[in-house]
């Protein structure tokens, strides 16, 4: 199957990449755990997607709370589930405690073992494409950072390549 690919221009005025047409992938409808366990058992599984599905749950439960006992989590052949944390400096690193921290997120980090092949030359290599649409839509405008105006998206300091697709 070719993945869609919808055109966008960057509106971000403060981005180096302003006024530039990328494009994003056109994802499918989301896939729930019971519709990941409905694929599953059609490859041959031999486990009903009751099974399936409480193995997935239970899977996400414990992922969490791997995480938040401070592990990371790594699925071989997939990748490396973690947490990080946004923060204010201080001045002073006596003056910094938990008050400073604002949010704390889960990162994936995909396997990029030669074996599984999940780099992005890779996937790149494997992927057909189709553009979709006859013209460029409009990207985000979020102006609420910048990274020097390198990202195609919204300059919003995550350290992008100008044009890189994000979930």
């Amino acid at each position: 199957m070719k993945l869609k690919i919808k055109k966008y221009v960057n509106k971000n005025k403060k981005s180096n990449a302003y006024g530039k047409t990328y494009g994003r992938i056109a994802h499918e409808e989301t896939m729930t755990t019971l519709d990941v366990a409905k694929h599953i058992q059609k490859h041959g599984s031999i486990f009903t997607q009751d099974v399936i599905v409480g193995v997935l749950q239970r899977f996400s439960l414990c992922i969490e709370e791997l995480l938040q006992d401070g592990h990371k989590v790594k699925l071989d052949g997939l990748g490396t589930f973690y947490l990080s944390v946004q923060s204010t400096g201080e001045d002073d690193g006596e003056d910094y405690d938990t008050s400073n921290i604002k949010a704390v997120r889960i990162k994936f980090l995909a396997d990029k073992s030669k074996a599984y092949d999940w780099n992005s030359e890779c996937q790149t290599t494997r992927s057909t494409f189709t553009i979709i649409g006859n013209s460029a839509t409009s990207g985000s405008s979020s102006s609420s950072g910048s990274n020097g105006g390198a990202s195609g998206d919204d300059g919003g300091g995550s350290g992008e390549e100008a044009g890189e697709d994000r979930p």
